[in-house]
């Protein structure tokens, strides 16, 4: 049982929720209203841009927001990584 609370916290945990806020919160306030747009918001535009430009040279009919969900997927399995290697340097 000790290996899914272990896996529970690497996967949800503080530090992994942590990161993820704050990976992809300045970009949906810049998103949200321009005037809140600050430079931490530079790796979520980077990411989408990065993300958008592949998924429409695979799927070219598809809408600009159906690119939104792997956005999402692939800040948060950055944010796990973070939170390992929080974890994994704390401990």
């Amino acid at each position: 049982m000790s290996w899914l609370r272990s896996l529970r916290r690497i996967v949800a945990g503080r530090a992994v929720i942590g990161a993820f806020v704050v990976l992809v919160g300045p970009f949906l306030l810049g998103v949200y209203d321009n005037t809140l747009m600050t430079p931490l918001a530079l790796p979520g535009y980077v990411v989408l841009s990065i993300g958008s430009s592949i998924g429409n040279t695979i799927f070219p009919n598809l809408a600009l927001w159906v690119f939104w969900v792997p956005f999402f997927g692939v800040f948060y399995l950055i944010a796990i990584g973070i939170g390992g290697l929080y974890r994994t340097v704390r401990h």
